[in-house]
């Protein structure tokens, strides 16, 4: 059986180097809690597309996402910020 991190990392289809770092289920509250990991070495600059270093990840984000089922479902995420010598 496959365990929650799994599940939703192929339930969400996140592309590599996003994974699933862990998965809080509340039956209780009805909600899922989604924590993503960016486990890669570089990004793409957000203006030109080159790949760059990452020099830090901004703070903790969350999202709303669809539900599951009768679930509210809560992303969280720090995004990966780069260093693009060109943009910044």
């Amino acid at each position: 059986m496959q365990n929650l991190s799994t599940h939703y990392q192929q339930l969400l289809g996140l592309p590599s180097p996003w994974k699933v770092d862990h998965v809080d289920l509340s039956i209780p509250n009805k909600q899922v809690i989604v924590k993503l990991l960016y486990t890669g070495k570089s990004v793409r600059c957000p203006e030109c597309g080159e790949s760059c270093a990452i020099y830090d990840h901004a703070p903790e984000q969350k999202w709303r996402h669809l539900d599951t089922m009768q679930f509210e479902t809560i992303l969280i995420a720090r995004i990966p910020r780069c260093n693009c010598k060109q943009h910044g």
